[in-house]
């Protein structure tokens, strides 16, 4: 593992002090600081021209389109260092913007560079010591880098089959996240579904691997207490990612005709004698 990855970066404390410090300055184009007296993480992590035309995710008004991006990476293998060219290659950007990017996320604690051979270029990894990395790799995973694009697929490929879905967690060996999938009648595919899960990583969408636990909603309602699997579900790092139910369509009320009172009388009667 390079030093520096994953290992504490004068602690806690250093971290904010650094952080703080470095947003008093104000951050030069094209990052910018909040006009406010306090300032925020979000401001610190969100260009100014990105921010405006982000992507939609739940995480776009916190962090921008191309933190996303780096962060799906460098918390996808926390202990490995990756290179300014590895980051734009692998996340699709130019590499001015990712060098630019990287340098702030590095000054504010969020990266730590690693250190590297005299003939190797400068490479930087996920600060596991960061204050805020727990809440950072939770939004990570909350949104963009694994339940929004999981949630997508089975909306896109598995309509009408899929009726619960969970991330339970992650291997913290290996990275490789768990997921549930509770079926209706029909189950997904086996082939389908893999193929499925290998398109995301190969499209980058997700950068960890997936292992997809599947079972009828029958045996999902049928959990009882004391089950491991109902362990799971009950924990903080337990993220819901079914699908929305899908809505149906609007039917026409039936018209009615006006009932008169002659009408009236006769249902009444009607009722009273079934009575």
């Amino acid at each position: 593992m390079p030093a520096g990855c994953g290992a504490p970066c004068g602690g806690a404390e250093a971290a904010i002090v650094a952080w703080r410090a470095e947003l008093a300055k104000g951050f030069p184009e094209p990052f910018i600081a909040t006009e406010a007296a306090g300032h925020s993480l979000a401001s610190a992590l969100c260009p100014r021209h990105v921010r405006d035309n982000a992507a939609m995710s739940a995480a776009d008004f916190l962090l921008s389109p191309a933190v996303q991006a780096i962060l799906k990476l460098a918390f996808s293998e926390p202990a490995r260092a990756f290179a300014a060219d590895d980051f734009a290659r692998q996340a699709k950007l130019a590499l001015p913007e990712v060098e630019a990017t990287l340098a702030h996320l590095a000054s504010s604690g969020v990266l730590v560079q690693a250190d590297t051979a005299d003939d190797q270029p400068p490479a930087w990894c996920a600060n596991t010591a960061f204050v805020f990395y727990a809440e950072l790799r939770r939004i990570a995973l909350k949104s963009f880098a694994a339940a929004e694009p999981l949630r997508a697929m089975l909306r896109s490929k598995f309509k009408g089959q899929v009726e619960r879905a969970f991330l339970l967690g992650e291997d913290p060996a290996t990275q490789m996240l768990s997921l549930l999938i509770v079926h209706g009648e029909d189950a997904p595919d086996k082939a389908v579904l893999d193929q499925a899960l290998k398109k995301l990583i190969k499209s980058r969408a997700i950068h960890q691997h997936v292992h997809a636990l599947v079972m009828p909603a029958t045996r999902f309602d049928a959990l009882k207490a004391g089950d491991n699997l109902l362990a799971q579900l009950a924990v903080d790092t337990c993220i819901d990612i079914s699908p929305s139910p899908q809505r149906k369509p609007a039917t026409k009320a039936a018209a009615t005709q006006p009932v008169g009172l002659l009408e009236k009388a006769r249902r009444r009667l009607a009722g009273l004698t079934r009575a």
